[in-house]
């Protein structure tokens, strides 16, 4: 038998039964003190039935006491014996803040996260979960609750941590975190459609020293890919762990660069990916890629190659129209970080055709400086009668600019029409950087020391 409920035979005798308790009833005016008892019951793990069973009253009424009490319940709600929550206290102590006060906590630690529509009623839905599993209801309860209204296996996963909405999963990274002034946090990797956030670490909002850069990178994981890439060029694996904060600044010239295509961003969290192309009409080009991969891979994005690049649109008409030599990024927060704040670019701006913002970049030492130039030259140089020039529209002032602080002091912008589109400077002056990759010596590298003095 259900609980609260007791077997009466049909007859003469049960009609008469019946009788008496409705005039009981009917006759007796149900008080507060009576909802303070039941309000008592409740709590004590007797569900509404129950309490209405035992003083013959109609459910609805015991209903409203609970309800005019400050209790939110429905018909047959009662406490369980169920399994305690299976993450972490202080998760359980923010969100029982309200959505509202998440939200804030999570826009003034997060870097690059949206909090979609979608995302919102999520999270709000997960804080009115918690409310519940507090108060002793049972998961078949809350999922069927008009402030929850999910499936009961949800709520499960819910309880046992196994599953969270997204913003749930970005608070849960952010907790102990003790954050330094103008830092938030960021994951590194996505999945899922960025409902799966990983490998979180913290970076600047805005880049002031080089104390800044050398923090990012003791964060980072190499790929094992990196080591096995640099063999090629006979670099140690001292020599590369040595070198990473100058791979950081090749990966960020290479991002400023026509070579690199930088893809879009999801809708729930700022991210980009990579595609680096270069002709294969020079076949040295294909170790200037792999060069540019053992630079990302230095910051833990995997990059590979893929399938090669067609030429197409402009390129058809071209002298030598050629096929590409194509690598492809993993989507990482992380390149939108250096997008944003190392480029100084915002979304739907581009390389190409929006100045960037590199300001920061004249703090950092002479060798961070010269391998971001080193990519630049690499991605966008070439080497003409005793000069070189770097294509870099419309950052050509500030390539000259940075070329002078590495005392490339022939350096001058080249207007055409009005408009700066290219840095130029001495072949002999640049080969003494050298302005090409000397690791990789590709074929400018090799028209440039032609230049070099004996």
């Amino acid at each position: 038998m259900s609980a609260g409920f007791h077997r009466v035979e049909d007859g003469p005798e049960r009609d008469g039964a019946q009788l008496k308790k409705a005039a009981r009833r009917r006759s007796r005016r149900w008080t507060e003190e009576d909802g303070k008892r039941w309000k008592e019951s409740f709590e004590s793990g007797n569900s509404i039935l129950g309490i209405a069973a035992a003083d013959e009253v109609d459910p609805k009424l015991v209903s409203r006491w609970l309800h005019r009490l400050g209790v939110e319940v429905y018909q047959g709600r009662h406490r369980v014996e169920h399994l305690p929550l299976k993450i972490p206290t202080e998760l359980v102590e923010l969100l029982s803040n309200g959505p509202d006060h998440v939200l804030k906590f999570l826009n003034e630690r997060v870097w690059g996260l949206t909090a979609t529509e979608s995302g919102k009623e999520q999270l709000k839905k997960f804080c009115n979960f918690l409310e519940l599993h507090g108060q002793g209801i049972g998961v078949e309860e809350i999922a069927q609750s008009k402030d929850v209204d999910v499936h009961r296996s949800t709520i499960a996963k819910w309880r046992e941590g196994t599953d969270q909405p997204y913003l749930v999963k970005a608070a849960t990274a952010n907790l102990g975190i003790v954050f330094q002034r103008g830092w938030k946090v960021l994951p590194t990797r996505l999945a899922s459609g960025a409902n799966t956030l990983s490998d979180w670490i913290q970076v600047p909002t805005t880049i002031t020293d080089y104390d800044d850069m050398k923090k990012l990178i003791s964060q980072l994981k190499p790929k094992e890919e990196t080591y096995k890439r640099a063999g090629r060029f006979e670099m140690s694996n001292q020599l590369i762990d040595e070198m990473r904060p100058e791979l950081l600044g090749y990966a960020v010239g290479m991002m400023l660069g026509d070579a690199g295509k930088l893809g879009g961003q999801l809708e729930r969290f700022a991210s980009m990916n990579i595609d680096i192309q270069f002709t294969r009409l020079q076949p040295t080009n294909y170790m200037l890629g792999e060069f540019a991969c053992m630079s990302f891979s230095s910051l833990g994005l995997g990059m590979h190659q893929i399938k090669d690049k067609e030429p197409s649109g402009t390129q058809l008409s071209g002298r030598l129209p050629s096929p590409a030599f194509r690598w492809s990024s993993e989507r990482s927060p992380l390149l939108a970080w250096i997008f944003s704040a190392c480029l100084g670019l915002k979304w739907g701006q581009t390389t190409s055709t929006d100045k960037a913002n590199i300001e920061w970049i004249f703090k950092m030492p002479y060798d961070f400086r010269k391998r971001f130039v080193q990519a630049l030259a690499d991605s966008d140089g070439s080497v003409r009668s005793y000069t070189v020039e770097i294509t870099s529209v419309p950052n050509a002032e500030f390539v000259t600019r940075l070329l002078h602080s590495l005392n490339l002091n022939s350096a001058y912008t080249r207007k055409e029409y009005g408009n700066e589109l290219r840095t130029v400077v001495k072949a002999r002056e640049a080969a003494k950087l050298p302005i090409f990759n000397e690791f990789v010596k590709g074929y400018r590298y090799d028209q440039l020391m032609s230049y070099s003095d004996p």
